[in-house]
């Protein structure tokens, strides 16, 4: 007799979102595999994104609070049925065998969580996106992801989720509390959004600069100097890093949009590193 496969829990946190969850959704819907539930928890949105939603029938949607995707997902899981929970995001869409290639190799025993092999930039029209780069995660970089992408239930709850103080970065977190990381599934490919604005890059540069887990930046009198260090720093650090960066992508045209772009996120991490020292503040 066929043993019947194990149900798996899609877990999508979600804040004003409407623009992407129902491509998302819809995704997700499409894959060969079919044998999953998904749980997609609101974490305070004031848009659209909850009737949008509901219009999807095989979707609980959970209320949760505005506490960070951490929280969210450390909810949606104890709320899953599934001996699996797979993570992703309101803005990825997904290749057609994505859930059931993530999710094979936990069938081995002693394999505890994955991450997919390849993140691709979705909205490469738009010039912000461009520079921040079409490959997210490239095949040869997989190895050293940190990100669980999917995972054993009873694992995951023994190590008590995520941890939401880590921020943009809290799904990195069982590796920084716990030394724990994920193998790369094979033949996972997924694409992502960039930010589009130049507002959005720096939103986004806010939100990773106050997730920054580095020990310099953590020693007491350091962590205190590095946002006004860094602002002295602008006049050489910005061409720097916009030159770097145009090099990387082989593109001598994005030379002065990368500029702009590298002013966003530069003051963008500044400021995020200013809030998580002197606010205590690390929200999106």
């Amino acid at each position: 007799m066929k043993q019947k496969s194990k149900i798996i829990s899609v877990i999508i946190p979600v804040y004003n979102e409407e623009n992407y969850i129902g491509k998302c959704l819809g995704s997700l819907f499409k894959q060969t595999f079919s044998n999953f539930e998904v749980i997609v928890i609101d974490d305070g949105s004031t848009d659209r994104t909850h009737e949008i939603v509901r219009k999807f029938k095989r979707v609980n949607l959970i209320n949760g609070e505005h506490k960070g995707p951490g929280f969210s997902r450390n909810l949606g899981a104890k709320q899953a049925r599934g001996e699996i929970l797979v993570f992703v995001d309101a803005d990825m869409i997904f290749d057609k065998n994505y859930i059931k290639n993530l999710t094979a190799p936990l069938k081995e025993r002693g394999i505890t969580g994955t991450t997919h092999d390849c993140e691709i930039a979705i909205n490469t029209k738009n010039i912000w996106s461009r520079c921040w780069g079409r490959v997210r995660i490239s095949k040869e970089d997989a190895k050293d992801i940190k990100i669980f992408r999917a995972i054993r239930r009873d694992k995951f709850l023994e190590m008590g989720g995520f941890d939401p103080k880590y921020g943009y970065a809290d799904d990195q977190s069982l590796w920084i509390k716990h030394r724990v990381k994920p193998v790369v599934a094979p033949d996972t490919i997924c694409y992502h959004r960039n930010p589009e604005s130049l507002r959005e890059v720096y939103k986004q540069s806010r939100w990773i600069g106050a997730s920054l887990d580095n020990k310099i930046l953590n020693l007491p009198l350091i962590k205190y100097l590095a946002p006004f260090l860094l602002v002295l720093l602008v006049p050489l650090a910005i061409p720097l890093l916009a030159i770097r960066k145009t090099y990387e992508q082989k593109n001598i045209g994005l030379i002065f949009p990368m500029l702009v772009f590298m002013i966003a996120r530069y003051f963008g991490t500044i400021e995020g590193i200013f809030r998580k020292v002197y606010l205590r503040k690390n929200v999106r």
